[in-house]
Order: C-alpha cells, then structure tokens, then sequence
C-alpha cells in the first residue's frame, strides 16, 4: 500500500510544484491525468526517489522511503518520459545488462520481459536500429525486469501505434491483478477502460482522487454541443471552455464545458474521460472562485 501525507515540493524561488497532496493508494491501475505543469512529473520523481520531498511523507507498505529510498527501488518498476536507450546494445545485451544491476538472477527473465512487450523476434538487434516505439516497449520491458511490486509509467504509450496501445493496455490490466500500477498519461484512452481510479491534478494540488464513473458523474451537466454561426461562437469563446471545435461552410460545431446551459440551443451530452482532462480542472476553479 502506498500512503502519501501531506506531500509538498518547492523548487525557487517558491514555486509549488506538488502541494500538499495526501492520498491512499492500493493494488490496481491508477491514472493520473492533469494539463502540463500540473505537477504529475514531480509527483512521480518523488514517488520514484529520483527527487526528495521539500515537505510531507512516503510510505510503502509502511516504509518511510525518503528516509530509506533503496527500499522502494528494490520493489519499483519505472518507466520514465523520456527514456532515451541510445546505448549501442542489443535488446537481449541492454536488459540483461540492467537485469544485473538489479540483482535479476534468472536468465529467462529478459527473455520473458521481451516476449511481454512483442519484442523477442528483435532482441539482437542493436537499440540504435529501433523506432521510437520500439524503444518505448523495450522500456516498459525493463520497468518489468525484477518483477516489481510498485509499476509507475509516465507518458508510456508515446510513439506507439494502435496495435502496440492494445497490447500495453493488456499488460497494464494484467498487472493492475496483483500489483500497484500508476499510469500518467495524456491518451485517456490508455487508461478509460483499465483504470480502477483516476486521481486529477492541478497547479500542485490533488483535486480528486476517485473511480471514473464518479468523476464522468460530477460532470453529467456541464458538458454541452452547439451548432452555431462563426459570430456567435467568437462571442460565446470567452465565456464557456470549448473542448473541441469543427469548423465547417455552414457554421460551427462546438463542445463545450460550462456549469450551466449556456445557451437555448445548446444541447446537452454525456460526458467522458477526455472531458474530465480538458474540462475538470477548469470547472473545479470555477465552482470554488
């Protein structure tokens, strides 16, 4: 179980990149969702001991791991943003290699991880060869080398193409069984249909932590359509969040964010996981201005 209290991070001159964050974490997926700089990065770099808190704890299975990091490396699996692997290895030699750093002593487990990831027909071939996406998968690979308790990914499905989505999310599913699994990302799809819970960040804070049926029903209301004229829609912009826009010869169409029907033709939809990213945290510093 991960327990978080009160976690604070400041970088100067005073800029809160995490505030005050406290949440209860157990096994399953988790997605973490929030507009760029809304603090999930720093929250992951803390919660993967790469950065120390400036306030506020980390516990993992009760282990306070900024006192005693080398306690959740042991049991964490990490897939950063921007995981480069340039090195001019092979697959099976690059794992393998990290398969030592992290005291993996079965020889089939860089075997297993490449198969994991539909990698194994390309485990000798150099890392220099490889797509983007191909190296993306050979990093969930390595984040799955010691078998980790605790699998925390950001951004990972970053040059993947439908097919290899499909299968991340399979895995991400399969894990979330019997491990802690915390995905950041900004392909809701990735995580819509995996997800036992959603937290949302914005701005450093932790707006909410809860199930996406919850959070699609906290926004049953606000979320409209609107067929409209170019002028209306020039008037309308500055009053309402448009989520999406097409523009076409005969108009205007718009879905919108707003507390309240914003006009007599707008109509109202249902809203979905997408909206919760682009419209939540709008709404939610509306409602408490």
């Amino acid at each position: 179980m991960l327990n978080i209290k009160n976690l604070v991070k400041v970088y100067p001159p005073n800029v809160r990149a995490v505030d005050d964050v406290s949440l209860t974490l157990e096994r399953g997926v988790v997605g973490l969702i929030g507009h760029n700089g809304a603090g999930k990065t720093t929250l992951l770099d803390m919660l993967c001991t790469l950065s120390r808190p400036t306030a506020g704890q980390i516990l993992f299975d009760g282990v306070d791991i900024v006192a005693r990091p080398d306690a959740m490396r042991q049991r964490l699996g990490f897939l950063p943003q921007n995981f480069g692997a340039q090195a001019n290895l092979t697959a099976q030699d690059f794992l393998a290699y990290l398969a030592a750093l992290k005291g993996v002593r079965d020889p089939a487990r860089v075997r297993q991880c490449l198969e994991l990831v539909n990698l194994q027909d390309c485990a000798r071939r150099r890392m220099t060869d490889f797509s983007g996406g191909m190296r993306r998968r050979l990093g969930i690979a390595q984040a799955l080398l010691g078998d980790p308790d605790f699998v925390v990914v950001d951004e990972p499905t970053t040059g993947l193409d439908l097919d290899e989505r499909m299968r991340f999310r399979a895995l991400m599913a399969e894990l979330g069984r019997k491990k802690l699994v915390l995905i950041s990302t900004h392909i809701v799809s990735d995580i819509e249909n995996i997800a036992s819970a959603l937290l949302v960040m914005d701005r450093g804070k932790l707006l909410a932590q809860t199930e996406p049926q919850r959070l699609l029903a906290q926004l049953r209301g606000n979320i409209w359509s609107l067929s409209t004229t170019q002028q209306h829609y020039e008037e309308l912009r500055e009053s309402v969040h448009v989520l999406h826009v097409l523009q076409h010869s005969g108009g205007v169409d718009l879905r919108l964010a707003h507390r309240e029907r914003p006009c007599a033709q707008a109509l109202p939809l249902e809203p979905s996981l997408e909206d919760a990213l682009l419209a939540f945290p709008r709404l939610n510093r509306e409602s408490t201005a």
